[in-house]
């Protein structure tokens, strides 16, 4: 270990590396005698660490669970890496969906385009995330493996609380997303309701590459 960093530098570096990887996820619980273990230190440096990255909000104390990682903690380059999963487990599922000739419900789908849209136009962003929640909902019902179902479902979910919590304190932030989803969406229900995967998977690539780009120029 370098002389020059503290014990407790070096439990909060390695902890808040951790975090910003995305190797520790939300609600992940931290234990101070497993890490101080690892880390090949007692557990007070380790203590003093958490206890900064609490105050800095990467962690937070929960009763029965103690130190927990905190569920809006995902800095630009995780939320970017989740964006990029999630385009990877959808477009493999759009490319699924048309190699079985898959024949989706064209009325259902016609009500989710309403939802969404009805909420980007009058900017109620809780109710259009629920909204596009519900849609991803409805695309994973068709994966075969239950698995990957969940894992798309999870790696949503938070992003949807991240980016609420940032609406929250500053409503202009999404002003650029909302203008561009009122576009792209109309466009993706149009190809999905046609059974034009391939032009659904574009959309999708272009839905996913304006969000990186947005957290890129943050």
């Amino acid at each position: 270990m370098p002389k020059n960093k503290s014990y407790a530098t070096i439990a909060y570096e390695y902890l808040k590396d951790q975090i910003d990887s995305n190797l520790l996820l939300s609600d992940t619980h931290l234990k101070e005698v497993e890490i101080a273990d690892f880390l090949g230190m007692s557990r007070t440096p380790v203590r003093k660490a958490m206890l900064q990255l609490e105050r800095e909000g990467y962690i937070q104390m929960e009763p029965y669970k103690g130190a927990v990682v905190a569920k809006s903690s995902l800095n630009s380059r995780a939320i970017v890496e989740r964006l990029q999963f999630i385009e990877l487990l959808v477009m493999n599922l759009l490319q699924q969906m048309e190699n079985k000739a898959i024949t989706l419900d064209k009325e259902r789908l016609k009500h989710l385009e309403q939802d969404i849209l009805h909420h980007l136009v009058n900017e109620d962003l809780k109710g259009y995330f629920n909204a596009e929640y519900a849609f991803f909902s409805h695309l994973a019902s068709y994966y075969s493996n239950n698995y990957f179902r969940q894992v798309t479902l999870n790696t949503i979910r938070p992003l949807h609380e991240i980016y609420y919590n940032e609406i929250t304190h500053n409503h202009m932030s999404f002003e650029r997303e909302l203008r561009d989803m009122r576009t792209i969406y109309p466009n993706l229900f149009e190809a999905l309701m046609a059974h034009d995967f391939a032009s659904a998977r574009k959309q999708v690539r272009i839905w996913v590459n304006q969000l990186i780009l947005y957290q890129i120029n943050k």
